[in-house]
């Protein structure tokens, strides 16, 4: 199998992450199965060529994806099956996105959108039209940012009650605080250089005592959101995440 992926830098001012497209080529059509854990963004897809099906165990559905698709914030894993040749172009939206989101975006969703009027013929085209879509549709849904860039309360958020916080959690993320967090966790985790590769890996080693205070405490958070253990999930086949994910890091990292 041939993978391609490209990736080019988003738009702060609408919450884009960055833009990127994935090309899986096949001497012949195939099935590819991918494993994608929660993370703290939201995705919009675009397919081009190919079909994705989406298995979510934990609600107990099977689905295919429509050509248009923004995908919410999920509280635990799902398998994408993707039918090659596969052409896909998407656009990673960070977490204050919600706030200028002009729907509800309930968790565990995929909601249809028509963000691109034409096909795209390449990543720069796909990057124009999702842009120029959010630029006529951006609402602000509250008149001040939630959260800070550290993920930490803005000054207005925390100026509320507690009661009434979990409703704007609620509201605009879709989840609680508390299931935000746990995402953040299990990412802070897996984006330390961890050596997986011998044969009895010391996750201990790699724990932060202010995220998880010890390695059954990892293992039960870890294993209740992605359904791995640690060592398994660095086994797993997921190309689309893993290119994801690489490139998120880095742009968490880059000054």
């Amino acid at each position: 199998m041939k993978i391609s992926f490209e990736k080019q830098p988003g738009d702060a001012s609408y919450a884009i992450s960055f833009f990127w497209k994935i090309t899986l080529e096949t001497e012949s059509p195939t099935v590819v199965t991918d494993h994608f854990i929660p993370e703290l963004f939201y995705d919009y897809f675009f397919i081009k060529e190919g079909k994705i099906k989406c298995l979510d165990k934990t609600l107990k559905s099977k689905f295919d994806l429509p050509q248009q698709v923004l995908k919410s914030i999920h509280a635990h894993p799902l398998i994408f099956v993707f039918s090659t040749p596969l052409i896909l172009y998407g656009a990673r939206l960070s977490l204050n996105f919600a706030e200028s989101f002009w729907e509800e975006m309930p968790m565990n969703t995929f909601l249809n959108q028509t963000w691109l009027k034409n096909n795209p013929e390449d990543l720069d085209e796909f990057a124009r039209q999702v842009t120029n879509c959010l630029a006529m549709r951006k609402t602000r849904k509250l008149p001040c940012p939630m959260l800070s860039m550290d993920f930490g309360e803005s000054d207005w958020l925390a100026s509320y009650s507690p009661r009434h916080k979990r409703r704007l959690y609620k509201t605009v993320f879709g989840m609680s605080r508390k299931e935000l967090q746990n995402i953040r966790n299990v990412h802070s985790f897996l984006e330390q250089t961890c050596n997986f590769a011998s044969e009895n890996p010391r996750i201990i080693h790699y724990l932060n005592p202010d995220v998880f205070y010890d390695q059954p405490h990892l293992n039960h958070i870890f294993k209740k959101m992605t359904g791995f253990s640690p060592v398994e999930y660095i086994e797993a086949s997921s190309v689309l995440q893993d290119n994801l994910m690489s490139a998120s890091y880095n742009e968490v990292s880059s000054p």
